[in-house]
């Protein structure tokens, strides 16, 4: 016994709509073709699947038995075809994003807001650890795609896309006497009080490198591995900071304001995928969402000629 999916389609129409005339207007198709279907269906099952009392058509409990199953085909293939478009218009779907917590406390969890925003069907998630557990976590194929600082040297199973360094700033408080200036010169900070990051920070130790080269000494009244803690104790007034611009742009400490430094010191920071799967549209989109950020935010602190 073989089928026919146009006599089963022509079934399914007649068992929804009670009418011969009414199934062919819906499959667009004449009455007698849907007449003629439902014969040859009936005369391959050998069984009598309607019968009329007048203008009626009665479905007997074959045609029941059988339209249950019908059904269930055909609004597998409806739901198939509903998440084809879904994937087609990025309605939903699943993106793991992990991130080194600068940028995940940051201008990631703002990209975040914004990627939800315009796909709220779509189920997010932002993993906020080192980055060194997330190039595992990427290796491993288990994110879509990942901030992070590379260490040196290429680490395996990985694809990595260097962002445009910026420039590390410098953060004070609103009433400090650097606070007039527009760029602070690293002289500035000869003898103040600094909150340094950790020296195994890859910032910290171009910091101090420039530092020691143009004879700055600053004291360093307290060490932390975390640029927000650093400006919440600017903001507790312990001192003065050098730390990336995301953390300096979005931590909401009262009381503390942000300068350009005279000398580039770059905060460099790489956006990671598996190195041996194909990305998908929804990767590709947060993309889009992050250079966006970048381009209207940061544009400002990406080094020029100038300095």
């Amino acid at each position: 016994m073989k089928l026919n999916p146009r006599q089963l389609e022509a079934f399914r129409a007649v068992m929804l709509t009670g009418s011969m005339t009414i199934a062919a207007e819906t499959l667009h198709i004449s009455q007698p073709a849907v007449s003629r279907l439902v014969r040859d269906l009936e005369a391959i099952l050998s069984l009598r699947l309607f019968r009329r009392e007048g203008n009626r058509l009665i479905p007997g409990a074959e045609a029941q038995r059988l339209y249950a199953e019908v059904d269930k085909f055909y609004q597998g293939i409806e739901r198939i075809e509903r998440i084809a478009e879904d994937l087609v218009t990025l309605r939903t779907g699943t993106l793991r994003i992990a991130s080194m917590s600068t940028l995940g406390l940051s201008v990631v969890a703002e990209g975040v807001c914004r990627f939800a925003r315009k796909h709220p069907e779509v189920r997010t998630s932002l993993d906020v650890r080192n980055s060194l557990g997330i190039l595992e976590l990427t290796s491993a194929n288990q994110i879509d795609i990942g901030f992070v600082q590379l260490p040196s040297g290429e680490y395996p199973g990985i694809h990595a896309i260097a962002l445009p360094p910026i420039s590390a700033v410098c953060v004070m408080p609103v009433d400090d006497a650097l606070a007039v200036k527009s760029v602070i010169s690293l002289e500035d900070l000869d003898g103040r009080r600094l909150v340094t990051l950790n020296t195994n920070n890859p910032l910290q130790r171009r910091i101090h490198s420039a530092m020691e080269a143009r004879g700055v000494s600053g004291f360093s009244c307290v060490e932390t591995t975390s640029a927000h803690s650093a400006c919440g104790m600017v903001s507790g007034g312990l001192g003065i900071t050098l730390c990336d611009p995301f953390t300096a742009a979005y931590t909401q400490y009262p009381g503390i304001t942000y300068r350009k430094i005279d000398q580039h010191l770059p905060f460099e920071v790489s956006m990671i995928f598996p190195g041996h799967q194909q990305r998908s549209q929804l990767t590709l989109d947060f993309m889009r969402v992050m250079e966006n950020i970048f381009a209207s935010q940061f544009v400002s602190m990406i080094p020029s000629e100038a300095y």
